[in-house]
């Protein structure tokens, strides 16, 4: 992408101060797992990843080991689709189901561990998963008692498709930019 995801702009606002938004729209604390960004988001904490280089499932293992609270909703800083009516979709869910991790599944069938729901106790078998080499989130639900909320479930509740598109290049930033501002 040539620079941080977190600081792309969209809208007037980069993609952090974005999510930050809707994330406060549904918690009431809200914190950042990563390396320190300049400038740093305002009145937010910043955590660094407690096992540097160990990707998004260190991350979530981070904000799980710091956070004060049974369940967390997770949400990557490359989703600039979400809206704050899924996030809480997602955590009504979770609350209701009580596994130790609600994911949600693209129409794809990709499950989204980036826009989903991990409770305190799921932190074990996190660290496990790190333990033995593992830095990608694709296998925490075989790991933990998930609940896999399957794409037509989502569409019900009438979400795009697109809710879970990221952006991983310039091209995608575009487009984004693009469809957010009514021009697609």
């Amino acid at each position: 992408m040539g620079q941080p995801k977190a600081l792309l702009k969209l809208g007037g606002e980069t993609m952090l101060e974005r999510q930050l938004r809707l994330l406060l729209g549904v918690c009431r604390s809200v914190a950042v797992v990563g390396a320190p960004l300049e400038p740093p988001p305002v009145d937010v904490q910043v955590w660094a990843d407690e096992l540097p280089g160990r990707g998004p499932l260190g991350g979530i293992y981070t904000g799980l080991k710091r956070s004060r609270t049974e369940y967390n909703l997770f949400l990557g800083c490359d989703l600039p689709y979400m809206e704050a009516r899924f996030l809480e979709f997602i955590a009504r869910l979770a609350m209701v189901e009580q596994a130790d991790a609600t994911v949600p599944q693209a129409a794809d069938r990709r499950l989204q561990p980036l826009a989903a729901v991990y409770r305190r106790r799921a932190l074990d078998p996190i660290r496990a998963r790190l333990e033995v080499g593992a830095t990608k989130t694709r296998n925490v639900a075989q790991h933990v008692r998930c609940r896999v909320v399957p794409w037509p479930e989502i569409a019900r509740a009438e979400f795009a498709p697109r809710i879970f598109a990221n952006m991983n290049t310039p091209a995608d930033h575009e487009a984004a930019r693009r469809i957010l501002n009514g021009e697609l």
